[in-house]
Formats: structure tokens, sequence, C-alpha cells
């Protein structure tokens, strides 16, 4: 490698490297003893050559030299690199366009095969900002030879095209969301060019209006023939003449829409409107309207039309006034003469307060001056007096497309008598069915339909009313038998009331609440007979008879529960006794033992009986077992264990367990000198079931010898107490103290019997 190039400042400065704007004074100042070109002055003639044409072109080139392809480029190209400008210089061309390479190495072999490339508009994603961006370049790749005629380089002069294919894609856009407007629009649209007026574009309206047929490409008088003679293409031919637009509103125009059908004749408005160019000379026609011709059938309809509601308006038995904007009255028909009772001269041609002077400033008032502003239509029941007459209409008031606003008008004043005197027969009714003390509910024949229940059926189901449309429907209710089958829609008392028409004794059922809870009701149902005696209705009435049920099973729960607990009671007492008895020496002893037993079992009663004997707290039958032994050695023994809690045969198996590892620690083992403890810990494991681990540890009492045979407090700890708790116990006669092993299960509620 040569020495590096020295500065600008030097004498020896290559003449090609002269000028060249930034880059040339750059690569005049270059180390290029890094460069696998080497010194410039080594450089070859044809490199020299095209150097100093690149730096003094004014486009985007660059020179990729020798076998490593090292990069040159001039000032036109910096903006190219962005960011990498100006580290590149100098660098291998795989290097610097490492994130592009993989797409143009194929351009650059061939290229160094000796066959030009040339490339237009090519989408090149390169990161040359520190990010990702799509670019589009138009570039040629060309070979160069080096002195000795073999290729030792490329040369490329490109043009970043970016902003043109944007603005080519955006123009592109626009365009085709003018032409989607084009054909979406409502009215129908047509190009024509040249004076023979030919279809170039036509939108889909269009085609709806000549009939579906095959126009464009053809000219005006080829794609419809029919129009000839008819003046439209004599105007098309003005226009382009002359090039001043054409207006025309509801021009006939017979149409063939149909292949091989008759003319159909259609009204269009339309405009002809020339289209210049540059210079200001027409090359087309653009043709722009809609088809009117319903709007053109109905307007010549509605005279007729006319005519015949005037016909219908006077039969009607409904009065009938239309007013103009000023609420001058227009018309009246003859039903509302009669019920005005004063002739149509008297009315016509006056405003509405003139004829009607009582209506101002009232609610009817208010609802025509509604339907005038508002333009919504309004009804309303007004109270008139026509000379003297008390007389209650309905009217419907609502607005007319230019004409004011008009009323429909009828008498219902017997109508809103019978309702006031219902109103208040349902009022009433009304005020029963909220006070009454049970729920009730109502429903009509002959379908069966829910219509209405009070407040206390609500509270006692726990949801509202629901609204149940028939028979069929009423398994929403989820009324179940006293053995929790479904009740059948038809086994309702309600439902066999309405179907037998008689009256159904009080029953009990078990109903699903609102709320997921299932509570005890007493229904009793009666049918309901109108004037004829004809079944029109059921009522139910609905008891919640759920705390009664819950005390009359909860007594009899007590009552086997209380016979329960005394036999197993009395049977842990005779077991106690019996084993008590064979085992004491003398009656003393077994008087001593009996009652101890017996206070142990009393006091787990007493903690059992505290929780309802539902389960207890293992910490409070431990606690209890041992409290007579606590208060002197408190210090000496030590319980530890989570929460837990323990149905009621494991607190009394435990607590005698407890009372006669106590006893004998008294007696015999770490409680029975001054420095021995008694550890009771637990722990519950909790896998498939929840389990009790219970240990009872002694410690420093005298040296424990295994007795020569089992006691009976031997026996009721690993015998009965394992019988009890469904599990194991096992006491171990260690020399350092007894220990005693309690596993069973915490789920275990009903063990064997005693």
């Amino acid at each position: 490698m040569l020495d590096s190039w020295p500065t600008e400042a030097a004498s020896a400065v290559p003449d090609f490297l002269s000028g060249g704007g930034e880059m040339g004074a750059r690569m005049r100042t270059h180390d290029w003893s890094t460069s696998p070109l080497g010194n410039p002055e080594s450089w070859p003639q044809s490199l020299r050559t095209l150097v100093r044409l690149m730096l003094n072109a004014r486009q985007p080139m660059f020179i990729a030299w020798g076998p490593e392809l090292a990069f040159l480029y001039n000032d036109d190209y910096a903006p190219v690199f962005g960011a990498k400008h100006p580290h590149v210089l100098g660098l291998p061309f795989a290097e610097i366009w490492s994130d592009i390479w993989e797409q143009i190495e194929p351009l650059v072999d061939r290229t160094l095969s000796g066959r030009a490339v040339w490339q237009e508009d090519l989408l090149i994603p390169m990161e040359r900002n520190g990010y990702r961006e799509d670019t589009w370049f138009s570039f040629s790749y060309n070979p160069v030879w080096d002195d000795s005629g073999a290729i030792a380089g490329m040369f490329c002069a490109c043009t970043e095209t970016t902003n043109k294919v944007l603005a080519e894609r955006q123009i592109g856009t626009e365009r085709e969301r003018l032409r989607e407007l084009f054909h979406q629009a409502p009215g129908f649209m047509a190009m024509l060019t040249g004076p023979q007026h030919t279809f170039e574009m036509v939108n889909a309206s269009y085609y709806q209006v000549v009939g579906h047929r095959d126009i464009l490409g053809k000219p005006a008088s080829e794609a419809l023939p029919e129009i000839a003679g008819q003046g439209f293409l004599e105007i098309l031919d003005r226009v382009y003449a002359t090039g001043e637009a054409f207006v025309g509103n509801g021009i006939s125009v017979m149409l063939q829409r149909e292949p091989n059908g008759e003319p159909e004749r259609r009204f269009i408005n339309f405009v002809y409107q020339p289209i210049k160019d540059s210079h200001g000379r027409v090359f087309g026609i653009f043709a722009e309207g809609s088809d009117v011709t319903e709007a053109k059938l109905s307007e010549e309809g509605l005279r007729a039309s006319e005519a015949r509601i005037r016909g219908i308006l006077e039969g009607m038995t409904e009065g009938f006034v239309l007013l103009d904007l000023d609420f001058r009255v227009l018309q009246i028909n003859r039903e509302g003469l009669r019920i005005d009772g004063r002739p149509e001269s008297e009315i016509v041609g006056r405003s509405h307060w003139e004829v009607w002077p009582a209506s101002a400033g009232t609610s009817v008032d208010d609802a025509y001056r509604r339907a005038m502003v508002e333009r919504v239509p309004t009804t309303i029941e007004h109270h008139y007096d026509f000379d003297g007459r008390s007389v209650w209409l309905e009217l419907r008031i609502f607005p007319v497309e230019g004409s004011g606003v008009a009323a429909f008008f009828r008498n219902v004043t017997e109508r809103r008598e019978a309702a006031e005197a219902l109103s208040a027969s349902e009022a009433r009714l009304k005020a029963v069915l909220e006070n009454v003390p049970v729920g009730i509910i109502i429903t009509e024949a002959p379908s069966g339909r829910v219509v209405t229940g009070n407040p206390h059926a609500e509270r006692i189901f726990r949801h509202p009313i629901l609204e149940t449309p028939n028979f069929d429907a009423y398994g929403q209710w989820r009324l179940h038998h006293p053995d929790g089958s479904p009740a059948r829609p038809h086994e309702y008392p309600v439902a066999r009331a309405l179907l037998t028409g008689e009256a159904t004794e009080p029953e009990e059922y078990l109903y699903r609440r609102g709320d997921g809870g299932l509570i005890w009701i007493r229904l009793a149902a009666a049918p309901i007979r109108n004037d004829e005696g004809q079944v029109v209705a059921s009522v139910v009435a609905v008891v919640d008879i759920d705390q009664e049920k819950k005390a009359e099973q909860h007594q009899e729960l007590l009552i086997n529960e209380l016979n329960h607990r005394v036999k197993n009671t009395l049977a842990t007492v005779q077991s106690i006794t019996s084993q008590t008895l064979r085992n004491a020496s003398t009656m003393e002893e077994a008087r001593s033992a009996l009652e101890s037993r017996l206070f142990a079992l009393s006091r787990a009663h007493d903690v059992l009986t505290r929780e309802n004997w539902e389960s207890a707290s293992l910490r409070d039958v431990v606690a209890e077992a041992m409290a007579p032994y606590r208060h002197e050695r408190e210090r000496r023994l030590h319980v530890q264990g989570p929460e837990a809690r323990v149905p009621p045969r494991m607190a009394l198996a435990l607590a005698m367990a407890l009372q006669e590892l106590a006893t004998n620690a008294v007696k015999y083992g770490a409680l029975s000198n001054a420095t021995g403890t008694v550890d009771i810990r637990w722990r519950v494991a909790r896998k498939d079931t929840a389990r009790l681990h219970l240990t009872w540890t002694e410690e420093g009492g005298p040296p424990v010898l295994g007795p020569r045979r089992r006691g009976f407090g031997t026996r009721l700890i690993e015998r009965s107490l394992a019988h009890d708790l469904n599990g194991r116990a096992e006491i171990r006669f260690s020399s350092a103290g007894v220990i005693c092993i309690v596993d069973a299960p915490l789920d275990a509620t009903d063990g064997p019997g005693v």
C-alpha cells in the first residue's frame, strides 16, 4: 500500500482531482492508504479520466473500481447516501450498500461481465438515514475497461426518482378516485369526443337510462340510432361547433331500452357542456343529467289525484282541515263542518285563531305551531266548546309540503269519558294491588298472556313481572314441583284456572328467583268472568312460605340431630366408663380417670355448642383440652398451627386423645417434672383433598420405657381415634418422650359410628 496522500495544501495534487466541489476537496485530502485504490498517483489513466468526468458533472454519478469495487462519487450523489456521507468514500461497494446488496448484486455482476444495465424507476428499499425507507432510482451501470483492456470496474449515472414516483402514484390515486366518483354519481354522465361524438366514458346511471347496451367507442348515431330525428344529434353538433353549453329540462326522448323492444318514452333534464383543450378548441362534450320520467308522470297524475283526494276527503267519517303557512284555513271537509256546526263560508279564508279563538295559548295551539315550525307530526286530544256543546276531539296534525299543515280530527267524547272511568277503576285496582300483602299476577284469556302483577310479587320473585305472551312461554317463570321437577306450562295454577274455569286449591311449589335462590311459595288461582259469564282472565295469589318451610325443616333437622347426638354421646360415655372401670385398679383411680375424661368430652361439647355443632376451630379444641394443664406450666406447653375448621366427630375424638396424652404426660411423661415440655403442632396439606397432620411431642421428661401392655388410653388414641377420623393415629414411645402422630382427612364429616 502506498504512503498516505498529502493534504490539499501540498503541492503534488493530481490534475484530475482539481475542482469537483466538496467531493473533489475531500478526495484531495483523503487518506488513501486505507483504501484498496491506493495513492491516486498510481491510478490508471482510464480511472483518472472517469474521475475527472464524474467530479465535474452535474448529475449524480459514482465509480466502483478494482476487485473490491472501491466507491467514488460526486457532490450530486452525496444526498443519496444520507447520513452515510462522507464516511463511505473509498469503501467497498458491497460494504457501503450492504442493506440493498442482495437486490443489486445481480445487476453489478451482469455489468462486470461486460453488459451494461439500465433501470427506470427501480424500487430500492434502503437504510441511509438510520431507518428503512422505500426509494426509486433510474440509472445505468456501465462496465469500465482499464488501460490493458480488462474490465476493472463500473460507472453509474443515476437519478433518484422517489418524488416523481410518489407524485405519479398520488395523481393516479386521485384520477382513480375521480373515475370512481364519476361511475357512482346518481345522475347519468357520459364523455363524448370528436365531431362524431364518440362515447369514451359512461357511468352506471347512463347505462340505466339507455338500457345497458354496448356503446363505448361508438359514435352517438351508431350507439343510439333511435335518437336520430329527435334533435339530440343536432344539439350535439351545435355545441361542438359553437362551444356553447345547452341545458334541457323535462325533454322527451324515445329510447329502445330493451333489445328488440319498442321505444319507450322517457323525460330527462340534461346539460351538454363543451370540453376545450389548452388552445380553447372543443374536442369533446360532457353530458350530465337525470331521468325525471317518474316525476313528470307524477305531475301529470297529480291533478287527477287531487280530484280523487277531494272526493275521498268529502266522503270521510273524520273531519279534515288544511291550513296555509299563515294558519289560514284553505279547506275543510263535510264531516269537519258537521262537527263544528258552522257553514264553510264562516271558516274558509279566516285564520285558525279567528275561527277557534278559545284554542289560542292552549296545548292545541302549541301542537299546531310545533307541526308548522319543526315540521313534525303531532297527535293531541283537546276539549272544544261548539256553541254550548262540550266536545273532545282527537287531532292528528302533520306538516304538508308547501301548504302549511293539515289535521284530521274526530269526536272522541264517548271514548274519553269511558277512558276516564276505566282510569279511575284501574287506579283503585292499582291501589289494592300495591297494598295487598300477597303477590298478585293477572293473565288474560284465551292466550294466557301475563297482563300485570303487583310489587309484592316482584319482591317475592326477585325480578320484574315477566312479559309472557302465552302459555308456552310460562317456562321462563321457573316454577318447580316439590320434588324439584319443572312444572309444565299447563300445570301452572293460573293456566288451569283459565282453561277449566275453576279455582285451584292452595298448592306449594318451589320457585327459582331472579337472584338464583330457590324458595317455597304457595299458589292459589281463580278465573275472572265478564258480565256474560265468560272467562276473560285469571288471577293467582302468591305467598312466600320459604321461612315457614325452612322452619319446619330446621325443626325436623334439630330433632334428628338431637337424637343422633344423644345416642353418640351416650355411646361415648358408655364406652369411656366401661373401659375406665375395666382398666382401673381402684375405685378412686377409676373415679378420677372417668371424671377427667368426661370433663374433656364436656369441654369439646362446649366448643361445638358455640359453633352450633357445624364445625369447630382446631385451635379452640386444643386450647380447651389443654386448659387444665396450662396455668401452672404456661411456658411448657407449645401450640402452633394454622387456623383450621374440623367437623364435630373429629373435634370430639381429638379432644379425648389430647386429654389422654396430657394425663399420661402429667403422671409419667414430660409434665411429671419441672423441666419437660409438650409441643403440639399441626398443618393442613391440600392436594386432592385437605388432610390434617397433627403431632404431640414430649421432651425433657423422665426416660420413656415402652409399656408391657397397651392401656385404655393408648387404645383410645390408636384405635378409636383412627376409627372416628377415617385416618391414622400412632403412638411412639421414644426414649426422649412420647410422640403421637395423627393423619386424617379434614372433610370426613361422616365417619363410622361410635
